[in-house]
């Protein structure tokens, strides 16, 4: 299955007749949706959680997926994206005003991690031809394999490897 053709055939096949076919597509996107959970609940335990939570709405909810609309992994995430924010939204951390003057010690250096990690999305979103900072972006921050951006941008995997290792020269030169 490496077309968006072949993955709403996939998808029609489960919703008609082999539901066991889901596995697929939980094997497909499983690394990446939870690499995307981490990032935004920054906490593994938890991400692997919320994405087999997405995983189990995403299938009791399949029949509701539009195939012409949109790709399956792109309604996947926003389903887990959404349960991400749920998430922290109900397990806000309330800080004791006596722990603020030892919190500041511990996430000053915080800051500096921040202005790093500012510098490097501008130096990927400078990236020419713009394709570039899509592919890393996806490989590097969604956890999707080469496959999965080959399809996306209708080409083959060597092609996809090829953009990350020009992407990668770029940002080396831009960063050092």
């Amino acid at each position: 299955m490496t077309s968006m053709t072949d993955e709403k055939k996939l998808i029609e096949t489960i919703r008609t007749s082999d539901r066991e076919q889901y596995r697929v597509l939980v094997a497909r996107y499983h690394a990446g949706l939870i690499i995307h959970c981490e990032n935004i609940v920054k906490d593994r335990d938890q991400a692997e959680d919320i994405a087999q939570e997405a995983f189990v709405k995403a299938y009791y909810q399949l029949e509701t997926f539009d195939t012409e609309k949109g790709r399956f992994s792109t309604w996947l995430y926003k389903i887990a994206t959404n349960m991400a924010l749920d998430y922290l939204r109900r397990n806000k951390r309330h800080v004791n005003t006596e722990e603020i003057e030892s919190l500041a010690a511990v996430t000053m250096p915080v800051y500096l991690e921040e202005d790093d990690k500012r510098v490097v999305r501008d130096a990927i979103a400078a990236l020419e031809p713009p394709k570039y900072a899509a592919v890393i972006k996806a490989y590097f921050w969604d956890g999707k394999s080469y496959d999965a951006i080959a399809e996306e941008y209708a080409t083959k995997p060597s092609t996809v490897g090829t953009w990350i290792r020009r992407a990668k020269a770029q940002l080396k030169e831009k960063l050092v």
